[in-house]
């Protein structure tokens, strides 16, 4: 599993279901907090698609979290003021840069909260597809007739 998907699955998991793997994941061992968890604001840095220049949309509310485990360093930032839960996405991120053999038994669970979330996007996008409009106006049968 590489970094994007494990933050891609902390982010769309519970708080709870996250506490639950980051404690399997730990194996025992203590998260030492090195900062947080707490809130912070981060700049939405966005580029504009005509003079390609970068400017600043606004801010983002977000949790933010460094802890360390067994030596190893993990960090998490977070979308929303959930604490708790920044918390334990930074110690499933030193779970899994340290490679302890307790990731590996969680691995599979982190998995199948992907495969839900996804599974969940597909719902949703075959209820947005039932509300799809198609739009004919009689402008375009003009012109469909005057090219044959």
């Amino acid at each position: 599993m590489d970094k994007l998907t494990l933050s891609r699955i902390c982010a769309c998991a519970g708080t709870a279901q996250l506490a639950s793997l980051a404690e399997k994941a730990a194996g025992g061992r203590e998260a030492a907090l090195l900062k947080g968890p707490e809130k912070t604001l981060v700049l939405i840095q966005i580029q504009e698609p005509a003079r390609q220049s970068r400017f600043y949309l606004g801010e983002l509310l977000a949790a933010h979290c460094v802890v360390e485990m067994g030596g190893v360093r993990g960090a998490a930032v977070l979308i929303g003021d959930d604490l708790e839960k920044a918390k334990s996405a930074a110690m499933l991120d030193a779970a899994h840069s340290g490679g302890f053999p307790d990731f590996a038994l969680v691995e599979g669970e982190l998995l199948a909260v992907e495969e839900a979330r996804k599974a969940a996007l597909a719902e949703e996008a075959v209820e947005i597809r039932k509300t799809r409009v198609s739009f004919q106006s009689l402008e375009d049968r003009t012109l469909e007739v005057r090219k044959r």
